[in-house]
């Protein structure tokens, strides 16, 4: 889902459908606002802080890693999460571009223009 090689126009189209589906819930965007700005986390203290089960968060890490928005690692017996600014930047950029302009999207480095009639 990253920005190596070529990516179709639907495979384009269904990373921001991820990544607009990540932010489209309260406790997910709390779960960035305190990677973004604190840094990278343990679960456990993300679920602490946020007062949530460790289950239902880890519902919530699933939908925002599968975004590519957000990072998890295992380290020893936790797991760490981490905010991936980079392809945040690079989505919501993507996004904009295709709000104002479709063709444009394909100006992202590493993507290619479609061709044809399903322009």
């Amino acid at each position: 889902m990253g920005s190596t090689g070529s990516v179709s126009y639907p495979a384009a189209l269904r990373e921001l459908r991820y990544y607009h589906r990540a932010l489209g819930d309260v406790t997910r965007l709390r779960i960035v606002q305190l990677l973004a700005t604190e840094g990278e986390q343990a679960v456990s203290e993300i679920a602490r802080r946020l007062s949530v089960s460790q289950p239902l968060l880890t519902w919530h890490l699933h939908r925002l890693k599968r975004s590519g928005i957000v990072r998890a690692e295992r380290v020893g017996r936790e797991v760490r999460c981490s905010f991936d600014r980079e392809r945040f930047a690079e989505l919501a950029e993507m996004g904009g571009r295709l709000l104002f302009n479709a063709a444009s999207v394909w100006a992202i480095p590493g993507r290619t223009r479609m061709t044809g009639a399903g322009k």
